[in-house]
């Protein structure tokens, strides 16, 4: 009997097992592919299943839908399609790449290349197409263009597509950029968007369906709301082209990026612009005047060309697709750059890249970039209009009923590629689950109405997966802008060398209370409390450094030694998050005067100290430090109580227009987790708002 226990025991593991492996989820939301495996795993069941995909299809885990289909036994994993640069990523765009058989699985392997026809013989192995690729928010990425291919051939041959949704890394709400016009069509413009359109691949595969007609299913995201950027998902970052390795590439690469086809020359991951001809300085001085949002330029000379360096300030505010078009009316101003121009046989690099010749024609004549911009302003708010119906997600985290299905009555010929008019919607928005089109919104067709929940659809209409889920009480769907309470007084609640164990706590505090917090990371605290950092982000709060070690003696013994020790914490911040911190707070604050006790005597002095050094480089590096105005006392003794931090805040808080409180979430700080409700309760009865701190309110680092 001993010995078969061992073996009940591995049964019972088993049997533990779901379909698609394990699940368990520590980011902060769930992709399709994930909800696919856990809640609509019946869609794929007992199907041979084809699917469309890479490196980045993988599950907030990080395993691939390529191993999750595998490990299921009740589905056959028959074709694997690879997009642009192949199943890993790492095959030269142009090489020619034929069907093969993967030499491990043993199944055809076909190359979907968005310059090039789509494979109609893979649905002869496939019941349905699975779709799971990250899209980087890009009209001109190519793998929205293999989504547009997949549908279209899909609808064709009669078999069913998947869309597994992935976040939009840009966010839901960046929509900008010239629309593409119908003759422009190409391999990095499938259809009339935007240089940035701010849909997920989901809701990009319901906007493209709306004149195809295919079979369509998207499961969406768990968790996901509109106003998310990918660093606040939780998410690891899996580069989708070899050239888009960080996050900022991706931004960048839309601001840099539009200049191809051009002889301007970009370089350091899309972050540096430049070409012969161009005054660096002036370049610089021109684009810093027009304070465009969230970014700085640095002028920088290469090689003869001048050039500017990008340099992002505030992820929010940056729009990468405003500032693409100042940087190439600037450059154009300043440098003269021949322009290229379309013929009657051959569209330019330039113009199928803006999907307007327009843009190009403003170039030639140096044009302002305001002018620039009105000349796409009307077709831009179209646009935004247009694609209200075909958006899944709103202000609150979405939670997923049903799939979100979707099939037209009939098939538009001019659905293809290359149809000589724009298309246009044809049929009632699409219902997209849990948070409904903004009441009251002009529907895209003359005539159509939103579909509400309990209403017929007409004949013609796109049905809904699931009936639409009615707003809380009293709340618009989609929430409008919120004005600030006329309150003036502002409390920032911050939080010191954590993650640890005491940080979930002060979360759950946070989240109960509806505040927002910053906490200032200890790098060396980093390392196995990744999922609580990820859930630190996904829920609101702000982040900053507070250097790797926080030991005065290696911090404070030279200006190398500090930045070393900082950037050696952040690497591990950015590593968890996704979040480069350019906030950050000094160990003992900027006033301190421990590090002339460790500060190397051969370089500096009372006079001449370290902080000085420091302080200056942190400028130059474009660091933000904050300090503080009013503490809790833990920091003192790690055998202080609630009641006395309590105490402490009561007796600093006077009636102050601006707070930072310094606190501590380190694993010896439980009495901070304990106090902090009451401490909420207070500085709301004394009038007090809650915010986060951000880079872009810098008066916050001189309040001590």
């Amino acid at each position: 009997m001993k010995k078969i226990i061992p073996f009940l025991i591995l049964a019972l593991i088993f049997c533990m097992i779901p379909p698609g492996g394990s699940s368990a989820n520590t980011a902060a939301i769930q992709l399709g592919s994930d909800v696919l495996f856990e809640q609509f795993h019946s869609l794929i069941e007992g199907k041979k299943v084809g699917l469309l995909t890479n490196q980045t299809g993988v599950n907030s885990q990080g395993t691939s839908t390529i191993d999750q289909l595998r490990r299921d036994r009740s589905v056959t994993l028959a074709a694997l399609i690879a997009p642009e640069y192949g199943l890993d990523g790492k095959t030269p765009a142009s090489q020619e790449v034929t069907p093969s058989i993967h030499p491990v699985y043993g199944i055809p392997v076909y190359d979907w290349n968005a310059a090039k026809k789509e494979p109609s013989d893979v649905f002869e192995h496939v019941d349905v197409l699975l779709v799971d690729l990250q899209d980087t928010g890009a009209r001109t990425n190519p793998y929205i263009t293999n989504l547009y291919d997949c549908l279209s051939a899909a609808a064709k041959q009669g078999k069913p597509v998947i869309v597994l949704d992935r976040p939009n890394p840009l966010g839901g709400q960046l929509v900008d950029g010239p629309v593409l016009e119908a003759p422009l069509r190409s391999s990095i413009g499938p259809d009339t968007l935007p240089l940035a359109h701010g849909m997920t691949i989901g809701e990009l595969a319901l906007f493209f369906n709306r004149n195809i007609g295919a079979d369509l299913t998207v499961v969406p995201m768990q968790g996901y709301t509109r106003a998310m950027l990918y660093q606040e998902t939780g998410l690891a970052w899996t580069p989708n082209a070899p050239q888009l390795g960080t996050l900022p590439a991706v931004f960048d690469s839309l601001a840099t990026g539009i200049a191809d086809g051009t002889s301007l020359l970009v370089a350091d991951d899309f972050s540096w612009i430049g070409g012969e001809g161009i005054d660096a300085n002036r370049f610089a001085d021109a684009l810093n005047a027009s304070l465009l949002p969230g970014v700085v330029f640095l002028p920088d000379t290469r090689n003869g060309a001048g050039g500017v360096k990008l340099q992002i300030m505030n992820v929010h505010l940056y729009n990468p697709v405003k500032t693409g078009m100042y940087i190439l009316a600037y450059a154009r101003q300043l440098g003269h750059f021949p322009v290229p121009q379309s013929t009657d046989t051959e569209i330019s690099l330039l113009d199928r890249t803006m999907g307007a010749a327009k843009i190009s024609e403003a170039l030639a004549q140096e044009k302002s970039p305001q002018d620039l911009e009105a000349l796409y302003a009307d077709q831009l708010a179209a646009f935004k209009e247009l694609r209200k119906p075909y958006l899944i997600y709103g202000d609150e985290p979405y939670l997923p009923l049903l799939p979100i299905k979707s099939k037209a009555a009939a098939v538009p010929q001019a659905g293809a590629k290359g149809e000589a008019n724009p298309v246009q919607p044809s049929d009632k928005p699409v219902q997209t689950g849990t948070k409904p089109a903004q009441p009251g919104t002009a529907p895209a067709t003359p005539g159509a109405k939103p579909a509400q929940s309990g209403a017929t659809p007409a004949p013609t209409a796109v049905k809904p997966a699931q009936p639409a889920a009615k707003p809380p009480a009293g709340k618009p769907a989609v929430k409008p802008p919120v004005a600030k309470p006329a309150t003036d007084k502002v409390a920032y609640l911050t939080f010191d060398d954590g993650p640890s164990a005491v940080t979930p706590h002060v979360l759950d505090t946070l989240k109960k209370f509806g505040i927002k917090a910053t906490f200032f990371i200890v790098g060396r605290n980093v390392p196995g409390h990744e999922a609580i950092l990820k859930r630190t982000v996904a829920e609101g709060h702000a982040i900053g450094g507070h250097t790797y070690s926080h030991d005065y003696s290696i911090v404070y013994k030279t200006k190398e030694a500090f930045f070393a020790d900082l950037e050696k914490g952040n690497q591990l911040i950015e590593k968890a998050s996704g979040i480069k911190p350019t906030l950050f707070r000094y160990p003992g604050g900027s006033t301190n005067t421990v590090s002339h006790k460790y500060q190397d005597a051969k370089q500096y002095s009372l006079a001449n100290p370290v902080m000085n050094a420091i302080k200056a480089e942190a400028a130059n590096r474009h660091y933000i430090f904050i300090d503080w105005n009013v503490t809790n006392g833990d920091a003192r003794s790690n055998k202080y109580t609630a009641a006395s931090a309590i105490a402490n805040i009561k007796q600093q808080v006077k009636n102050q227009k601006e707070i930072v409180i310094l606190m501590h979430d380190s694993s010896t700080k439980s009495p901070t987790a304990q106090a902090l409700p009451e401490i909420i309760t207070f500085l709301k009865s004394k009038g007090y708002r809650f915010d986060v701190i951000r880079p872009d309110h810098p008066t916050v680092s001189t309040v001590k």
